[in-house]
Parts: C-alpha cells; structure tokens; sequence
C-alpha cells in the first residue's frame, strides 16, 4: 500500500467511524456484535476478518428496512475489500447497493456512500465514474452543511485531480478543504489534507521544505493515536521520496533524514503503544530501509525481521514480502548468498497470490510493478547466476543458468500479464516451445541486465553457456535511449558507435561458438531498455547483425509456439487507412502497399478508409476463415494497454477488442497465425509501450506478429513488405528469413541504407 492509499483510506475509517453508534443500533444482538467485531479488526488492521464480520452483516441486514446502517457497514466493508486489493468486490458491493443510496433522504451518509464510490472506480481507473460519483459526493456534503463531511470529501476529490494530473484544481479544492478546517479544531483531517498537498507539490516540483517542515510539526501535535501512526508513516514516506530526487538519500544521516527517522521511530513507538503489529511492521521495515541504505546491515536486518515477525501477526501480506525481500538483499550485502535466496524465494511466495490485487488502478502507479515486483525476480536470477559463476562443475553451472532463465521466464510472463492488466494474456492453447531445445542453426540470446553488470544466456541445442559483461544496467539504459534516438536520425551516422558497443556486448563474446554450431537464425528475448532497439541493427564494424543472421524478438520463450506455419496456403485479410482521421496524420502509401500485398498474397477481401471499421472486421471474421491479418493503419503503443490502439476510420481498435476479433477463429481450421501491423510506433525512450509491442503476438493471440518500433516512410515500408510477403510464400523459408532477406534487400540500396528505413521491423513471437 503506497502513501496515497495510507493517506486516503485512513480518513475513510475515520469519518465512517463517526457514523454507527453501536448500542443504539436498531437491530439484533448479532448484528450489532459482528459490527463491533468488525470495527476491532479495522482497528487492529486485520482487513480480512473485518471483511468477512461486514459480511455477515450486509447479508443478514434488509437493506430496505435499516438502509442507514446498510450504507455505514458497506463503507467498513468497502475499506476491508480496498486494503485487501479486493477492488472488483468493493465495486460490486457499492452497485449493488445503489438503489438505496439514491432512495435515501440522509445527505451526510450519501455523501459518504459516493465518496467511496468515487474511490473505488478511481482506483480501478475509470475515472469518468470516478468525477460523476464525486460531484454527487460534494452536492450531498454541501447539504450536509456539515464542514468536516465537507473538508473530508474535498480532500478525496483533490486526490482524484491530482490522479487525473489536474493540479492547479486540486489545488484549490485542497485550500477549500483547509479553509473549513480552520473553524472546526479537526487536527487529524487537517494532517492528512497538508500531507496530500505536499505529495501533490513534490509531484509538480515545488515542494518548499517549509510546506514539509509546517506540516511534521503540525503531526507532532496531534495526539497519539493509529492516526497519527498513519500520518508519520505517509510523512516519512513523502520525505523519502523528495531526498531520492535529490540524491540525499543514501548519505549519511543529515537533518532532513533524522526528519524520516524520527516519523519511522514515532510510528513504531505509537504501534507498539496501541499493539498494533501493522504498523509496526511498516515502521520497523521502513527504518530498516534507511540504515540498509548507509550500509548498516546489521542494525537493518535486526529491524526487517522484526518488521517480518510483526506482519506475520496480521493480515498484510503486501508488506511481508517487502520486508522478505529486505532481508535477501541485506544477506547478499552481506555474502550470505544461499541464505539470500532463500529469503528471496519467500517473498516471492508471499507476493504471487497478492501481485495481481496489489497493483490495479490508479493507485498502483506506472512504475510500481517496476520498483515492487520486478527487482524481486531479477533479485533472484541475480543469486542463482552468482552460484553459477562459483561452480567448477558444466553441468551443476549449467542448472544454475536454467534456474535464473526460469526465474526471468516468470518474470516476463508476469510483466505481459501487468501490462495488459489481464491474468489469461498469457494464456496459449497450441503448444508452447520447449525451453531447452532449440531447432538446428537457431540460437536464443537471453540478455539479464543486472545493476553490476549484463549476464548473456546463449541457448544453441539442448546446451546452455554464459557470458558476463561489465556494464551495469544504468549504463544500458542511458545507451539503448541514446542508440534508438540516433538511430531514428536520418541524416546522421553517429548510431554507428552504440550500434558497435551492443554488437561487443551481445554478440561478439559468442561468435566462435555460433560459428561452430552453423547458427543463421537468432532469437533475442529482450528484457527493460534492450526493447527499446531493433538487434537487426547492430553492427560488427562491417556488417549489421541481420547481414549475418536471420533476427527474432520473443516476449518470452515459453510464451512461443513452435508449430510452423504455411503461409502460400493462408487466406489474407487486409485493412487500413490512408485517409487523415481523427486528428491523425494520412498515410498516403497504404493504398499502394494494399494493393500489392492482395496480389502477392492471391486476397479477396479488403477494408480499405471507410470501409474499415470495426463492424465491418467483426462481420469478416465471423463468416470468413483468415490465417493472416494484416492491418496498415496507425498504431500506436504507449505506457499502458489504455494507451494502446489501432486506428480503424471511425474508432479506435483496442488490445482487448483485437483479442476478441482474432479469437472469433480460435475454433476453426484456419487461425489466425500472422499479424502485420506496418504503421506501429512506440514513443521513444518508454520501455512500457516497447513491452507493449513485444507481447501484441501474445495479447492478440497469434503466432507471430510483424510490427514496427516506429514509423518509416511510405516507399521503404512497401519495399519491406511487399518483399517480406514475396519471400513468405517459399514454403522452405521460415518468417524470420522471409524478413532478414527483405531488409537485406534495403540495406543493398544506397538510398535505404540507412536503419531509419528497414530496422524498425520487428519478427515478435514464432520465427519458424
């Protein structure tokens, strides 16, 4: 749970606190004996039973007769399910529960009831509900006249401006929350209004350390309480993150980080005070955190596993495997490797039932999965390649090799499964490829970017070796970046260099033993900023790799299917657009390339500027069989699967609504096995839209796809394909040579020379 949510969910349980007098309820002995349940394992920060108290409640209320209390215990009940990650509950709950709030003629409770609504379709990132239940929220409170109500619901809403990056508004409705504060002596509302605030300031860059330092003084005066704990916690958080941007971080302890200790010390006092084992879990871990980062592995340690032992006395996994994750670190800082892996193995055991609640919606930011769950796979991989490295024996090395391929294998799938926000992305019927055996003449390159250094994995024949290379992955980073964006520079040569340096890092250490296995087909699977560049476009110092070597990219091994595929015996449909729609630029050259891609391809059906819509696929694929898609329109891949779409004349073809296009001839004879996509482009620099591209295949539920990293003129572009298509109806070549021989073919005139014009041409999935 990240500070928002801290922030955000203990002002819910406090105002709804307010709600229920439990003696005076109108109801049964039980009923009011599981509200109080529920309120003492809210208080303890057991969400699960608490959950399970309201519950029992909601089901034995009628909701007609006691709507009042109905709508307080669906509040409790909503705070369980949010804490719990159990967002699509809490949904389900509140539109169930509807018709009774709009009957209901008490404004303070529907203020409640639509402030939490809000929240919820918030955090499940449909925003347009989010802002109609908000409005409802503050329309109810201003009736309410009740100016706590009011400040309350204001500070949630200037949550949800500061999600939609709406700060000048947020702003203004944060001040108006304030202004009602100021006559009504509600300290502990007004702490969490001040700390949003200066979250929303250290988002836009102009957090003053006064706004920082007014707002701990004014937490230090509230009294002790779960609150308070709460505030320190969100606070301490806050300041860590503003000394991370300014590099103070791992410094030794100056004033503004005994500032984040002290929050931490108070929090873990005030805990320990109110027996609470959540927060002091949080305070404990997080102290820990700040003497792991000075290097004082002992002191971090005795905390983390207090902070371990404290959360296994609740219900909080989400922070368990973080604090079994710190302790992995901190014994391999400490050279105990084995006992690191298996710390590590742990906190992934903990993570996996949780990861897909832990980070939907708005809540769970872009980079979260990076920052919280990847470096614990990667973590691992790290620990079995060290082992590797340690053994004499080829075969024990060689396991070890297979245990970190394995665990990044995982970690690809995970990351597919983030992306496109949906658990079955990864999901495949045919067989999938075996992860340790390759066909003749093909090699897989499996790169592990580490912080220390690049750990190459080379798969050629059932055998596994390795080669270190001492360039950490801050290094990559900053010169994959730099090589895409020189190499989308047309009339420069400078990409020369970089593409040299990934040439030496990737593939030079591996030439002898390529040769000797007469390997002409490579089969790269990219991981973080290597998705950032096409590997056709490293250069040897005379060659580019495609020269030399037929090139694919796989998400994923296991994610492939190793099924061929005869394309002179497919049906062909094709679709696109060269009209300017919908404030996008026209793509004059589809014609032409349509036109000569249903001739190569014998095609009898074409949607070409209005005719392609999405109706009109839809009614295509539901009486027609294809084996190839090919669509020449915009496509764009951006941070998110939201952000990802196909341009169709009218609308905009989504991921989700291509999967559930394609999938209409799962069950026939004829799949779809191919899909073109010739005017893609991912914004450059962002490896979350390259993840994007990378996992289309797999999304759209295809074999292969071909597919763009950006936009390349209308004559290079029909050149590629027109040629790809040619080459692909030689039943002995795979797709992967189809499309080696027609960027060979560019690279043979002078005038397209130049990568600009054949490299953005990805091979994504089976390469047969």
């Amino acid at each position: 749970m990240n500070k928002k949510q801290i922030s955000i969910f203990t002002i819910i349980i406090c105002i709804a606190g307010a709600c229920i007098s439990y003696a005076a309820l109108p109801v049964s002995q039980d009923i009011r004996e599981q509200i109080s349940a529920g309120e003492a394992f809210l208080q303890k920060g057991d969400f699960g039973h608490a959950a399970a108290s309201y519950e029992k409640v909601l089901s034995s209320l009628d909701k007609e007769q006691s709507p009042g209390i109905y709508m307080d215990t669906l509040i409790r009940l909503a705070y369980g399910y949010k804490a719990l990650g159990l967002h699509q509950n809490a949904l389900a709950a509140f539109t169930a529960a509807l018709p009774v709030a709009e009957k209901s003629n008490d404004p303070y409770r529907k203020a409640l009831f639509f402030s939490n609504f809000s929240d919820i379709h918030l955090t499940l990132g449909d925003l347009l509900n989010a802002v109609e239940s908000m409005k409802q929220a503050i329309d109810q409170a201003r009736l309410a006249k009740d100016p706590v109500l009011l400040a309350d619901i204001l500070n949630n809403a200037g949550n949800m401006l500061v999600t939609d990056r709406n700060y000048e508004e947020a702003a203004e409705t944060y001040s108006e929350s304030l202004a009602l504060l100021d006559n009504t002596g509600e300290a502990e509302l007004k702490a969490k209004v001040l700390i949003n605030m200066a979250y929303m300031e250290s988002l836009i860059g102009s957090l003053q350390p006064a706004v920082l330092a007014e707002t701990l003084e004014h937490v230090r005066t509230l009294p002790d309480s779960h609150a308070k704990a709460e505030n320190y916690i969100s606070l301490s958080l806050l300041m860590r993150e503003v000394l991370e941007k300014e590099g103070e971080s791992g410094s030794p302890m100056t004033k503004r980080i005994k500032n984040v200790w002290h929050c931490l010390s108070e929090a873990r006092r005030i805990g320990k005070e109110l027996k609470h084992p959540r927060m002091i879990s949080q305070a404990c871990g997080y102290l820990g955190q700040l003497y792991e980062n000075e290097a004082r592995y002992d002191e971090a340690l005795r905390l983390t596993r207090r902070a371990v032992f404290s959360a296994q006395q609740t219900d909080c996994p989400e922070f368990l495997y973080l604090w079994q994750w710190q302790v992995g670190r901190l014994l391999k800082a400490q050279g105990h490797i084995d006992r690191s892996l298996s710390a590590y193995k742990t906190a992934i055991e903990t993570l996996n039932p949780i990861r897909l609640q832990l980070f939907k919606g708005h809540r769970a930011q872009k980079d979260t999965f990076d920052k919280n769950v990847k470096p614990v796979y990667i973590g691992l991989a790290d620990l079995y390649l060290i082992q590797a490295d340690a053994l004499q024996d080829p075969k024990s090395r060689e396991g070890k090799l297979k245990k970190a391929r394995d665990t990044m294998e995982i970690l690809k799938t995970l990351e597919l499964q983030n992306f496109f926000k949906d658990e079955c992305v990864t999901y495949m019927e045919e067989k999938k490829r075996s992860l340790d055996s390759t066909p003749r003449g093909t090699a897989v390159v499996y790169p592990i970017s580490l912080e220390d250094r690049l750990v190459v994995l080379l798969n050629m024949q059932g055998s596994m070796t390795h080669f270190n290379t001492p360039v950490g992955s801050r290094e990559l980073k900053k010169t994959a970046r730099r090589f895409r964006k020189r190499l989308q520079t047309r009339s420069s040569y400078r990409f020369l260099k970089d593409a040299r340096k990934f040439y030496d890092w990737l593939i030079r250490p591996a030439e002898t033993e390529l040769a000797a296995n007469k390997i002409d087909t490579l089969i790269i699977a990219p991981d973080g900023a290597l998705r950032l560049i096409p590997f056709s476009t490293l250069n040897d110092g005379k060659q580019f790799l495609v020269e030399k070597y037929a090139v694919g990219t796989v998400p994923a091994i296991q994610l492939t299917t190793s099924e061929e595929f005869q394309a002179e015996k497919a049906d062909i449909l094709l679709g696109g657009l060269s009209d300017a729609v919908q404030e996008f630029t026209p793509l004059p050259g589809v014609k032409a390339e349509l036109a000569e891609v249903k001739q190569i391809m014998n095609a009898r059906d074409m949607l070409f500027n209005a005719d392609f819509t999405v109706p009109n696929l839809t009614g295509e694929f539901k009486t027609n069989p294809f084996g190839i898609l090919h669509l020449a329109t915009h496509g764009v891949f951006g941070g998110s699967a939201k952000d990802s779409f196909l341009l169709t004349y009218n609308s905009r073809l989504d991921m989700d609504r291509l999967e559930e296009l394609i999938g209409l001839s799962r069950f026939r004879e004829q799949k779809v096995e191919l899909l073109t996509l010739s005017a893609c482009q991912t914004a450059m620099g962002n490896e979350r839209a390259a993840l994007g591209l990378a996992g289309v295949a797999v999304k759209a539920g295809v074999r292969t796809a071909i597919a763009t990293l950006w936009f390349v003129d209308d004559e290079a572009t029909s050149l590629t394909i027109r040629e790809f298509y040619k080459q692909l109806r030689n039943p002995d070549l795979s797709k992967a040579r189809a499309l080696q021989n027609a960027q060979k073919k560019l690279i043979a005139q002078r005038r397209f020379w130049h990568p600009i014009y054949w490299g953005p041409f990805l091979l994504i999935g089976n390469w047969d």
